[in-house]
């Protein structure tokens, strides 16, 4: 299964900035807020290129922009993905 895949079943999906950035991307409710989750490969604000690379995930308030915890590096793709709920 390609990474895109495996992230969509996940409900993440790529989103990019006009400069050029890119991330997965999920809308979630977080602590009462309506929020989003972004995971950027660790290194830049691009997409991981496979689910053992390195990555940072970020969760920002949809509103404010505000970011709603400190973001949080993960040693891979993987393991952050382990630590939410699987695809059903």
């Amino acid at each position: 299964m390609e990474l895109d895949q495996i992230m969509e079943a996940y409900g993440f999906k790529i989103s990019s900035s006009c400069s050029g950035f890119e991330w997965y991307v999920k809308n979630v409710e977080y602590k009462g807020n309506d929020a989003f989750v972004t995971i950027t490969a660790d290194d830049e604000l691009h997409l991981p290129e496979s689910v053992d690379e390195p990555v940072v995930v970020n969760i920002t308030d949809h509103n404010s922009g505000d970011e709603l915890e400190t973001p949080q590096r993960f040693e891979s793709l993987k393991s952050y993905l382990d630590t939410i709920n699987p695809p059903s």
